[in-house]
């Protein structure tokens, strides 16, 4: 009969296959994935090409400022309009700034409200933006890494590792190589062969394990 130290040879190589598995399993995730946003971009470019994939997203235009939302109401005045009349930029500029400082905080605070509903509105379409412009980036990579695709010229599905085998496999594995198992085996059914083994087995100790 097998003690536990007899054992113990087959549950560290199990621990070794089991360590190496899981680093397997990880990368196999990963290509799993990047297999699948590659399928599904394939997918949407059937017979695809830089028109297929649309043009790059045109960026937000940034929201003016509540000085800029002044200047451009005070230019529609009579009043501002003709002192505004006949004189240079750097001049239109000085007398819009001067009638600005001269602005008292509530009479101020329609366009600084104004610029922050913009402002609001700006953010929404920039975080749109950026996400259009992450799957146009995605689908133009697609394009240079698979410029004429099609089933047979996709990367294929990653395989996934084999799963590691128990403790018991091993010995069961091991012991069919000696001779005098062999011998014990020779002629038996399979159901009887799994009892000769596993009583083998259950008769080791842990460290024969």
């Amino acid at each position: 009969s097998m003690n536990e130290e007899q054992k113990l040879p087959y549950k560290e190589q199990q621990s070794k296959l089991r360590s190496s598995y899981e680093k397997e399993m990880e990368k196999y995730r990963a290509d799993l994935a990047e297999w699948k946003s590659q399928i599904t971009c394939a997918q949407h470019l059937p017979h695809h090409g830089v028109n297929q994939v649309g043009k790059e997203p045109t960026k937000p235009k940034r929201f003016p400022t509540s000085y800029s939302l002044f200047c451009a109401n005070a230019k529609t005045k009579p009043q501002i309009q003709n002192e505004l009349r006949g004189k240079s930029l750097t001049e239109r500029s000085q007398i819009l700034s001067k009638h600005w400082e001269s602005m008292n905080e509530e009479q101020k605070r329609p366009y600084q409200e104004q610029q922050s509903k913009l402002q609001l509105m700006y953010e929404t379409e920039m975080k749109k933006y950026r996400t259009d412009l992450a799957e146009w980036k995605r689908r133009i990579s697609y394009i240079q890494h698979f410029p004429q695709h099609g089933t047979s010229l996709m990367v294929k599905e990653p395989t996934k590792p084999k799963r590691f085998p128990t403790s018991y496999s091993l010995f069961c594995a091991d012991a069919k190589t000696k001779a005098h198992i062999r011998e014990e085996l020779s002629g038996k059914t399979l159901s009887e062969r799994s009892q000769i083994l596993s009583k083998l087995w259950e008769s080791m100790n842990e460290e024969q394990k």
